[in-house]
């Protein structure tokens, strides 16, 4: 056994042996200091995650890699991650199953956002945004890529009807 898979024995014992191929909720948000390794780690058997929540945790874009080999990750909760960013987009964007995102203050922009052209399923998109003063055109991408989706910013609906208003 190598060093690493005794570390994370010894890190994850209560979960060695336990993890399923398919999660209705993976809820990765009372991990200490869950990172890529260790996320990499309990993912590794893995198929299909219907909600895997990693909301405030310490992963970074290289973990979003991870969920495009899944089956498919119908809800992704990833609020309040300051390794993720717009980098991760591609990758985002390749996530199978991927019905509601939410990644509210971390560092995934709007324009981020208007990269994930092949997420047409997506029914809810949560995320923050500082600039208030062009956002209504990208609003407007955003809604044609994805027509049934509900969009938040920072905890308002966001309605279509006038220009820049919650």
């Amino acid at each position: 056994m190598s060093k690493k898979d005794k570390y994370f024995r010894r890190r994850f014992g209560n979960l060695v042996g336990k993890i399923e191929s398919y999660y209705h909720h993976f809820d990765c948000r009372f991990i200490p200091n869950l990172d890529d390794e260790a996320l990499a780690y309990l993912l590794a058997e893995v198929k299909g995650i219907y909600m895997l929540d990693l909301n405030e945790t310490e992963i970074t874009n290289e973990s979003i890699k991870l969920f495009t080999k899944l089956e498919y990750v119908t809800e992704l909760r990833a609020k309040g991650i300051s390794g993720l960013t717009d980098a991760c987009a591609e990758d985002l964007n390749k996530i199978k199953g991927l019905e509601l995102l939410h990644v509210k203050n971390t560092g995934i922009t709007i324009d981020g956002l208007l990269k994930l052209k092949d997420q047409r399923q997506l029914k809810m998109l949560l995320f923050s945004n500082i600039d208030m003063e062009c956002i209504h055109e990208k609003m407007l991408l955003l809604k044609s890529m994805h027509a049934d989706c509900e969009f938040i910013i920072d905890g308002k609906t966001y309605y279509f009807e006038e220009p820049d208003t919650f």
